[in-house]
């Protein structure tokens, strides 16, 4: 885990300008669920409405994960009608309507709601729905407005309980659940009232991680310096020393002792890229991302959201 994170960091600093340039940006995480089975809808169709609603929701300001979220859109095929042509080469005509919802799962409210029709011609069943589909895009005002009458929902929703959050985010800090307490903390979404707050406590939460794991991984090379004073001993203590932030209160602490184990083992490590990090680190918005980052990484792990159809419907 502790590889996996830093590991990120380093990436994300090599990616600090590209992100400064959609800092102005507020952005929501909704995820997409299950969209519900119909059997007159191939499942391929299905399974391409959600790569649709995903790309097309990135485009006005969702960030439609893969990951579980609290808020989520999903949709169902309400009916069908298929004609199709006569005579050589005939194609499929495609008649639906589509209903879309964007809902809180932990909440059990829907909070947008509207309904798509659709035509698509194709020489496949199939292709005549992909067709159809192809209206579902940032161009379409109709399905603009849905997702921006359903984004209005959730930034109020947060606006007025947003303490919800930063007081778990607080709990989970005392006992040291560093990522839990990223993954609450950073979930207040930017354009909200109680953004600034919850970017105070995050970067509280972030510099109390990194000073932690650094202490940890100091410690651990000393054990195996201390274990086995060798060159085998010396490269596993460095594989630790490697891993400590730059920010890390520890890191001079940590950059001495690498240099004393050099002395002893002659031999000589290139710190040029930690120290290339140290100064993308100071940028506070790629901080801020990497803390979202290591959120995410422990909101993938919790208990999966049941979206149950029946309450959305």
């Amino acid at each position: 885990m502790i590889r996996y994170i830093y590991k990120s960091l380093l990436s994300l600093a090599a990616l600090a300008c590209a992100y400064s340039a959609s800092a102005s940006e507020c952005e929501l995480s909704i995820s997409i669920a299950p969209i519900q089975d119909n059997p007159d809808v191939p499942q391929a169709v299905a399974e391409r409405l959600q790569s649709r609603l995903r790309t097309a929701m990135s485009q006005v300001g969702v960030v439609a994960g893969d990951y579980d979220c609290q808020f989520f859109v999903t949709g169902k095929f309400d009916n069908a009608y298929e004609e199709k042509a006569g005579g050589v080469g005939g194609q499929y005509l495609i008649k639906t309507t589509l209903s879309l919802y964007i809902g809180d799962a932990e909440n059990k409210r829907t909070y947008a709601s509207r309904q798509f029709d659709l035509k698509g011609v194709g020489k496949t069943q199939q292709l005549a729905y992909m067709r159809a589909l192809s209206s579902l895009s940032a161009e379409n005002r109709e399905f603009v407005d849905f997702v921006e009458s359903g984004k209005a929902k959730v930034i109020d929703y947060f606006n007025k309980n947003y303490n919800t959050y930063l007081n778990k985010a607080r709990t989970a800090l005392k006992n040291r659940s560093y990522e839990e307490a990223l993954y609450f903390a950073t979930q207040v979404p930017e354009c909200c009232v109680g953004y600034e707050q919850a970017n105070a406590l995050t970067m509280t939460i972030f510099t109390d991680f990194i000073n932690y794991q650094g202490q940890m991984l100091l410690a651990q090379a000393k054990g195996a310096w201390a274990a086995d004073p060798t060159a085998d001993g010396a490269a596993e203590a460095h594989g630790y020393l490697a891993q400590i932030d730059p920010s890390a209160s520890c890191y001079p602490a940590a950059t001495a002792f690498g240099n004393e184990i050099a002395k002893v083992v002659k031999a000589n490590w290139d710190f040029e890229n930690k120290e290339k990090y140290k100064d993308a680190v100071a940028l506070e918005r790629q901080r801020i991302e990497a803390a979202r980052q290591i959120g995410v990484e422990w909101g993938k792990n919790q208990p999966q959201h049941t979206y149950e159809i029946n309450w959305v419907y």
